[in-house]
C-alpha cells in the first residue's frame, strides 16, 4: 500500500536526521532538466543499424555495438556523449535541493553532471579505483554506471549494453558490494526511476535479494502510467516490489518531485521559528509598539516557553523582541533559560549596536543587506510567524512563502499578518507536508489574544512535524 507525501517526508526525514539515509538519483531528474530519455539517446543509432523497436533498451544498445559497419562500441559511445554535452547542464530545483540536504551518500545510474553542478563540494566516485572515497566526510556522489567529465570527456565509460548490465558485479566488484552494505545498513530513497527505466533492474534485484532483511526502510517515488491499459501492470509490478521490503510513495505527476525534496529540506533543519512584525504605526516609541502587540507577543511567548528545543529567531523588530523577551522571562522563572536558544540578528548599518532594553538572548551583528539577512534567517527556519506588521512584514512574509517556510499569521493582531490570513482564508496552505485544519486556521483570526496564540502554537508543532495542527500537546498551557 502506498505511503501518504506527508508520511515520507515523517519517515525519511527522520532517516536523514538519524544519520542513516542515502538518494539513488534515476532518470527521471535527468530528463526534467531536459536530457532524453533511454529511448531518445539510442534512437538515432537504433535507425541506422536496422534495429526493430524493441523495449529492452540495454538490448538495442547490444545490437548497435555488435554492428560495427553501422555503429560498434565507439560509435556508441561518441554518440551518447554528443548528445549528452549538446545539452547545458542546468541544475532543477530538486537537483539544487538535493545539496541542501544532509545526505551523505548520492548514488547514481545518469551519466551527466547536473549532481556535480548542484553539489560542487561533492567528492565524485566514477570507477572501481575510487571507491574507498566513500569514506571521506564529504558528500559522495557514486556513479555506477559510468560517468561525463566537467571536460565532456567520458571519466568512466558507460554502462549501456546487455552484456555490461549482465557482467556488472564480475566487472565492478568494489561498487556494487558498497551498494549492497548501503542497501543493507541504510534507508534508500529511490528517485527518477519508472517502471519502464532500465535501470529499475537495480532496484529489483537489491529488493529481491536483500529485501526481507531490510524490512520496509526504502523507499521508491513512482508515477502510475496515464494510459487505462498499463495500469494494472503497473499495479503487480508496485506490489511486486512492495512485498520485497521497498514502500512506494505515489506521485499524479513528476513536478510533485521538488516539492516532495523541499519538504525534506525543512523537515530536517532545525526547529526554528522567526518571528516578524511590527505595530505597523508610522514612527512609533517602543511604547506605542507596545499597546498594540505587547498583548499578542506575551500570549506567544506562553506558548513558546515550553518549547526549549525549539531556536526563536527575530530581526530585532518589535514584535520578535517582544516575543523573545517574555519567552525569556517566563524560562528564567522556570529555571530553563537557554540564551542561545533566542537569537536576535541585527544589520550593521555602519551605527553602534542597539542598546537592548534587556539581556535577552544572544545578538548577531550582520553587515548583510536586509532581504539578504531576511533570507538566511529563514533558510534555517521550519516556519514564520507574523504579529500584525506593515510592508516589511509583507515582504518577510512573501519571501518566506516563496521558500516554502511554513507562514503563520497571528491574524487577530491585525496588519500583514491579517492580509495574508485572509488571502488564504478559503484554502488555507498546507503547513508541515499536512493540510492545514481550517477550524484552527479560523481561530488565528480571534480577537483573543490567548486563544490565537494556542492556534498558532498547533500549526507550530505540526510545522515542526510535531503534531496535526488540531490539538495542542499535553503540557501547554492550561486546559489543553
Amino acid at each position: 500500500m502506498p505511503i501518504t507525501h506527508a508520511e515520507f517526508v515523517d519517515r525519511f526525514g527522520s532517516a536523514i536526521l538519524a544519520g542513516n539515509a542515502a538518494i539513488f538519483v534515476g532518470a527521471g531528474l535527468s530528463r526534467a532538466a531536459g536530457f532524453p530519455d533511454w529511448g531518445g539517446l539510442l534512437a538515432p543509432l537504433q535507425e541506422r543499424c536496422g534495429i526493430p523497436p524493441h523495449s529492452d533498451l540495454p538490448l538495442v544498445a547490444e545490437y548497435i555495438e555488435q554492428d560495427v559497419a553501422n555503429g560498434g562500441r565507439g560509435a556508441l559511445e561518441d554518440h551518447i556523449l554528443k548528445i549528452i554535452t549538446a545539452t547545458a547542464p542546468t541544475p532543477t530545483r530538486a537537483h539544487l535541493d538535493m545539496q541542501k540536504l544532509p545526505v551523505k551518500e548520492i548514488w547514481t545510474t545518469n551519466y551527466d553532471t547536473l549532481l556535480e553542478h548542484s553539489i560542487p563540494d561533492a567528492v565524485v566516485i566514477a570507477g572501481e579505483d575510487e571507491i574507498h572515497s566513500i569514506a571521506s566526510r564529504r558528500k559522495a556522489i557514486i556513479k555506477m554506471h559510468g560517468s561525463i567529465g566537467l571536460d565532456n570527456t567520458w571519466q568512466q565509460p558507460p554502462v549501456v549494453t546487455r552484456s555490461d548490465y549482465e557482467r556488472y558485479e564480475v566487472d565492478h566488484p568494489r561498487t556494487w558490494t558498497v551498494l549492497r552494505s548501503s542497501y543493507m545498513s541504510r534507508s534508500l530513497l529511490f528517485l527518477g526511476f519508472s517502471f519502464t527505466d532500465p535501470n529499475i533492474e537495480i532496484l529489483l534485484r537489491l529488493a529481491r535479494t536483500l529485501g526481507t532483511a531490510t524490512g520496509d526502510r526504502h523507499v521508491a517515488i513512482m508515477k502510475p502510467p496515464t494510459d487505462p491499459s498499463d495500469l494494472r501492470l503497473y499495479e503487480l509490478r508496485a506490489a511486486d516490489l512492495e512485498a520485497s521490503g521497498v514502500t512506494i510513495c505515489q506521485i499524479d505527476d513528476h513536478n510533485e518531485i521538488p516539492t516532495l525534496l523541499a519538504a525534506l529540506v525543512l523537515r530536517t533543519r532545525p526547529p526554528q521559528v522567526f518571528v516578524a512584525g511590527s505595530a505597523n504605526l508610522p514612527n512609533p516609541t517602543p511604547e506605542e509598539e507596545d499597546e498594540v502587540v505587547g498583548s499578542w507577543c506575551a500570549a506567544v511567548a506562553t506558548q513558546l516557553a515550553d518549547e526549549t528545543a525549539w531556536t526563536i529567531a527575530s530581526l530585532g523588530g518589535r514584535a520578535g523582541w517582544c516575543v523573545s523577551r517574555d519567552t525569556a522571562r517566563l524560562r528564567r522563572d522556570e529555571e530553563t533559560y537557554e540564551p542561545d536558544s533566542l537569537v536576535i540578528h541585527f544589520r550593521g548599518k555602519n551605527q553602534p549596536p542597539v542598546t537592548l532594553e534587556e539581556r535577552v538572548g544572544t545578538s548577531i551583528y550582520s553587515d548583510l543587506e536586509r532581504e539578504q539577512l531576511v533570507a538566511a534567517v529563514l533558510d534555517q527556519s521550519r516556519a514564520l510567524l507574523a504579529i500584525c506588521g506593515g510592508s516589511k512584514t509583507a515582504e518577510e512574509i512573501e519571501w518566506a512563502a516563496h521558500r516554502r517556510v511554513a507562514v503563520i499569521p497571528i491574524a487577530g493582531s491585525g496588519g500583514a499578518a491579517e492580509r495574508y490570513w485572509n488571502d488564504h482564508r478559503s484554502d488555507p496552505p498546507d503547513i508541515g507536508s499536512r493540510p492545514t485544519d481550517p477550524r484552527t486556521w479560523e481561530l488565528l483570526a480571534s480577537p483573543d489574544p490567548t486563544t490565537a496564540a494556542r492556534a498558532a502554537k498547533r500549526l507550530l508543532l505540526q510545522a515542526m512535524y510535531e503534531g496535526d495542527g488540531t490539538k495542542l500537546k499535553r503540557n501547554v498551557g492550561a486546559g489543553s
